[in-house]
């Protein structure tokens, strides 16, 4: 049905409004988010300029994703710490969405930045 017909039905009251609305606008639809190709990596040590610089040299240029695909499912299962425990498939999807940033800081004061791009 055109828009024009919809509107002379509900004039005609021959539809309700509810209905009308539905039949103008229909349902909207779900944006998927999209995925991330490259990851950024910055790792800072307080005390060590040169390994910091090393490290900022090494990490320059955006990684791309499939290397750390590769790397992630050679393990079946990945513990960060006694309290999380996660699989290689659920890092593997965490990672691959665009605009994820992660900040991490440790006791000894590294901080480790990963970005998706």
């Amino acid at each position: 049905m055109t828009k024009n017909e919809v509107l002379n039905q509900l004039n005609q009251k021959k539809i309700s409004k509810k209905e009308a609305y539905k039949q103008l606008y229909g349902r909207q639809k779900t944006l998927k988010p999209r995925r991330a190709s490259f990851v950024k990596l910055s790792i800072r040590v307080p005390e060590e300029k040169w390994l910091t610089f090393f490290l900022s040299i090494l990490f320059f240029l955006p990684i791309p994703i499939f290397i750390f695909r590769l790397f992630i499912s050679g393990s079946r299962r990945l513990e960060i710490s006694e309290s999380v425990d996660i699989s290689a498939e659920e890092l593997i999807r965490l990672i691959s969405i665009r605009g994820t940033s992660v900040s991490v800081r440790t006791h000894d004061h590294l901080k480790v930045n990963i970005r998706t791009i």
